[in-house]
């Protein structure tokens, strides 16, 4: 290469990265049914696809076949057995003869409260048991008189179901039933005028339940819903007039905050814009009230939450570009989910007094939400390693792998992983798939590009195939295509370890042809998560492992804010290497 030459190279090579997962880089896949499935942003799943098909294509020469026995193709999971159209209803819509009786319908209730109460306001308790009562003394009479609460209770049961049933191998999810008759008799809110605060409550539980059975596209769209009505309303301002009560403006503060969590959450999931800026929010942080006693865990959620706007504004929007303005965004990151993290340690422990047998659910809630939030801001760099790896991009951009900031955003990605893992492990009944997917993939990537930035990501991927084994054994459809899913992966970035000897071992897993059907292990003989497997993992559960504020911060403040720009030695190198 001559000197003019490879000083033009080394000019392009200098110039900022685009981010290739912001808004300004799109994608689609083909869906189910043939329409096409847009690939978001900061959307796990989007994430996780393209690192698949980019690994596969590099690998045979082909694209990805869009296996829905295999892969996960949201609306292919479950069958809720309704289309959505009306017409093929039959007439008795508010039928009460095959609902639960009054007793385990109130076990339900209560199994909803314990789940959910802490997190989201999805009902209002002394208002709703009031109708509850009315409603078993005249249960036909009750559910037509009163169709918007009827339509409310049979989304509660359906939720409780959903928590209770633990063992199923049905296609129609625990619960289905209820949901889908509540959908039926949903009133069309075009034009009904009934109580705002329970309208929207309702759409929030049909959004949650949505989400929950693998349908994101319906969640999103419902949630949508919900925050348009909300904003109807004013529920994201102040709310200071004469006409209105502190009662009322209590419980649109819940109702708004409650909607904006699951906004946020759902087109972060989803990878599309959020459908309202944070400058146009005036409205308070929740506070405690008769009608959220503890409304603490749902603030540190919004607290979290207004961490993933900037996160996406920032990381992933249309200027996103991997430079000085990635880590600059990075740093601010890093200080607020600092700020967040110390209140997390304080009020919301995972370890109550110093316990290793179990976690709270409310808390490991909170803490997954601020790692995702980390390997969201983080990930971008692995995807770059990665093409480049793969000889998809100048591999000349390996030379930021010396970068002492590189290397510290990676090792904060890969221990956000490893800790969400840790945290998962101990939370098996919950079924929490995104976390568990979000989580293994960094993991698999970094093995990948260099052993030095982890040496042996199998002790972590086996903990998230036993995650999965035991939601697959109680009948989580989606756990077994996440799985196979995950293997696929492991076996193609596998062959690029084999290729670069870079592992003298390859997990069992690995080792079949990428691009085969992955067999995973049947419930029937699989062994549950066993923290014997990796003894550092079992024993680095101890109490404040979760890290610091003062080490986030202390992160922040060291990174370089040219870290991200070419070594000229780097560079040099390779262009000699490449002269030979």
């Amino acid at each position: 290469m001559d000197a003019s030459k490879s000083q033009d190279t080394m000019v392009a090579s200098a110039a900022p990265l685009t981010n290739p997962l912001a808004f300004h880089i799109t994608d689609w896949v083909p869906g189910p049914t043939g329409n096409p499935l847009f690939m978001g942003t900061s959307s796990s799943w989007a994430f996780g696809r393209r690192v698949l098909e980019m690994t596969h294509e590099t690998l045979t020469g082909s694209p990805l076949f869009q296996d829905p026995e295999n892969l996960l193709l949201d609306e292919n999971v479950y069958d809720l057995k309704w289309d959505g159209n009306r017409a093929n209803c039959p007439q008795e819509l508010f039928d009460t003869s095959t609902l639960p009786t009054q007793d385990f319908a109130l076990y339900l209730i209560t199994s909803v409260k314990f789940h959910c109460g802490q997190l989201f306001y999805l009902f209002d308790e002394t208002k709703f048991m009031d109708q509850f009562a009315r409603f078993h003394q005249n249960p036909a009479e009750f559910a037509r008189s009163s169709p918007l609460w009827f339509c409310h209770y049979l989304l509660i049961l359906a939720f409780g179901k959903s928590f209770v049933v633990q063992s199923t191998r049905s296609k129609n999810p625990p619960g289905g039933e209820h949901f889908v008759q509540a959908m039926k008799c949903m009133p069309d809110f075009t034009f009904y005028q009934g109580n705002p605060i329970e309208r929207i409550q309702i759409l929030c539980c049909t959004a949650l339940y949505l989400q929950c059975v693998q349908s994101r596209s319906p969640a999103h769209r419902m949630i949508g819903t919900a925050l348009r009505l909300s904003l109807e309303h004013g529920m994201y301002t102040g709310m200071h007039g004469v006409c209105l009560e502190d009662d009322y403006i209590q419980r649109c503060r819940l109702v708004w905050w409650t909607v904006y969590v699951l906004e946020r959450r759902m087109s972060s999931l989803l990878g599309v814009p959020f459908g309202i800026s944070e400058e146009s929010i005036s409205v308070s942080l929740p506070s405690n009230s008769r009608h959220f006693p503890n409304s603490n865990a749902l603030k540190m959620q919004a607290k979290l939450c207004q961490i993933l706007a900037k996160i996406d504004l920032t990381v992933y929007g249309k200027e996103g570009k991997i430079d000085r303005r990635y880590i600059g965004a990075t740093q601010a990151v890093l200080r607020d989910i600092a700020k967040i993290t110390e209140q997390l340690n304080t009020s919301f422990d995972l370890y109550e007094n110093g316990s290793t047998q179990g976690i709270s659910r409310v808390s490991a809630h909170l803490h997954l939400l601020g790692h995702q939030c980390i390997v969201l801001t983080t990930r971008p760099l692995l995807y770059i390693f990665l093409q480049s790896k793969l000889g998809l991009s100048d591999t000349a951009l390996m030379g930021w792998l010396e970068s002492g900031t590189v290397k510290s955003l990676i090792q904060i990605c890969v221990e956000s992983a490893q800790q969400s893992l840790r945290i998962l492990s101990k939370l098996l009944k919950q079924g929490l798939l995104d976390a568990v997917f979000t989580s293994t993939i960094p993991l698999l990537m970094t093995a990948a590009i260099s052993p030095i930035l982890l040496a042996d990501h199998s002790p972590w991927s086996q903990c998230a195939y036993d995650i999965l084994d035991d939601m697959n054994a109680r009948g989580n459809l989606a756990a077994r295509l996440i799985q196979s899913e995950l293997r696929q992966l492991d076996a193609g970035l596998a062959q690029i370890r084999i290729r670069d000897n870079t592992e003298l071992t390859v997990p069992a897993s690995a080792l079949c042809e990428l691009g085969e059907p992955i067999d995973v292990v049947p419930p029937s003989t699989s062994t549950g998560y066993n923290p014997s497997l990796e003894p550092d993992l079992a024993q680095s559960f101890a109490q404040h492992y979760e890290l610091s504020s003062d080490q986030l911060l202390e992160l922040a403040n060291s990174l370089d804010i040219d870290g991200l720009t070419f070594p000229v030695s780097s560079l040099s190198g390779y262009f000699s290497d490449n002269d030979s």
